[in-house]
């Protein structure tokens, strides 16, 4: 058994485990027990396996987001908390059933022919050339041009404006660029609010948002610009990095891009199976209220949770061959839009942006493929992804016209 003081090591900020190091690294974590003590940065349980990952998140009562789901933060003045991800219920149930409904998949799918018209737009752009990084040409500005055209109303300019501060909190380690970012997010929020005042009221997630006291729980000012921000940030962030994810694995298995351009069908199962191996958020915390035993170990009141849902994804007692890409899998129950109360209030608008996303690439541009000699960086902190991802394809001409 594994107890506080025995040395495990595992540092989440080391630029060695930025790339595919960072699985070997997580394998050899989870070999050491389903919740590991790690030493590093105060000391953290890692909960590693995938029951251990799911009851932890699944019991928001012991395991509290309240606190906060990083390791370690600024104080509440510099880094308000974010609402819902840093709320539990009941505040965090009354989010959830105001914008719930604008998530749904029947809110999100009528959306599908604006999504793929965007997707198309973009790829206009650089299918011409033959060549393009996609990871900064298209997949981080796929989703936040999706979301602030589709769900917030606004123009271009405002996602140009906002992503560099969506970026930096989803990526920065720099605890003082992650403040300055949130606090130019929450501005943005405030902006977005004003505008909307002074406009006839329209239903939507931005004016539910706006509303939430109207369920009669008490929220800040702040905390309302909050909930807008962490819909955009993951939008812009994560969904991204399940794109460039995405057209990685279809670079480094020729074979699976073959089979998915062949039969279109296949892409939501490759969807599946790529959030299952590279889940964007690929780590989160949670804070013990109380004493309690999990797997064994002695979890003391106020000790932190890492839930690695990474690791969980590839837990050989529930996937089999858990480190091969296999778009053939009869089930794929991952974990990497969380699990409780806290999963992923966005996942229907992701899925549906991501697959769309992944159709028209592989519609529009010829067989693509690395540059030889590419390395491919990665960006990474609580979200991962690669930072930069260069492509090779036979230039074709422009085609603006709905699919």
């Amino acid at each position: 058994m594994t107890e506080p003081g025995s040395g495990a090591d595992f540092d989440h900020h080391s630029p060695d485990l930025l790339g595919p190091p960072f699985w070997d690294a997580v394998g050899a974590l989870r070999r050491r027990g389903p919740l590991v003590w790690v030493e590093n940065y105060g000391g953290y349980w890692a909960a590693t396996s995938y029951e251990t990952v799911r009851q932890i998140a699944q019991d928001w009562e012991t395991f509290s987001s309240a606190q906060g789901v990083a390791l370690q933060r600024a104080s509440p003045e510099v880094m308000p908390y974010i609402v819902p991800i840093d709320t539990d219920p009941p505040r965090q149930r009354t989010y959830r059933k105001k914008v719930n409904p604008y998530l749904a998949p029947k809110a999100v799918n009528g959306l599908e022919g604006d999504i793929r018209d965007i997707a198309n737009e973009l790829v206009d752009t650089f299918v011409e050339r033959g060549r393009c990084d996609i990871a900064v040409q298209f997949a981080r500005k796929f989703p936040g041009t999706v979301f602030f055209r589709l769900m917030v109303r606004t123009d271009d300019e405002d996602f140009r404006q906002v992503e560099p501060s969506a970026r930096a909190l989803s990526f920065d380690p720099d605890k003082q660029k992650k403040a300055e970012a949130a606090a130019n997010m929450r501005a943005w929020a405030s902006r977005v609010f004003a505008a909307r005042k002074a406009e006839p009221q329209v239903s939507d997630v931005v004016n539910a948002v706006m509303h939430l006291e109207d369920s009669g729980d008490s929220f800040e000012e702040h905390e309302l610009y909050s909930g807008l921000q962490i819909l955009a940030q993951g939008g812009i962030g994560t969904s991204a990095n399940l794109i460039g994810s995405i057209v990685l694995v279809l670079c480094q298995h020729p074979e699976i891009q073959e089979r998915v351009r062949r039969d279109p069908r296949l892409v939501p199962a490759l969807v599946e199976e790529v959030l299952r191996l590279e889940p964007p958020a690929a780590m989160l915390f949670r804070t013990a209220t109380r004493h309690a035993e999990i797997a064994g170990q002695q979890v003391k009141k106020g000790d932190k949770v890492r839930l690695f849902f990474g690791a969980a994804n590839r837990d050989p007692a529930v996937f089999d061959r858990p480190d091969d890409v296999d778009i053939d899998r009869p089930r794929n129950p991952h974990l990497s839009f969380g699990a409780g109360v806290h999963r992923c209030v966005g996942s229907n608008l992701a899925r549906l942006q991501v697959r769309v996303a992944v159709e028209q690439l592989l519609a529009r541009l010829s067989p693509f493929r690395l540059p030889e000699g590419t390395k491919v960086q990665y960006a990474g902190d609580l979200s991962r992804g690669p930072l930069s991802l260069p492509l090779e394809f036979t230039a074709r001409p422009v085609r603006r016209e709905r699919a």
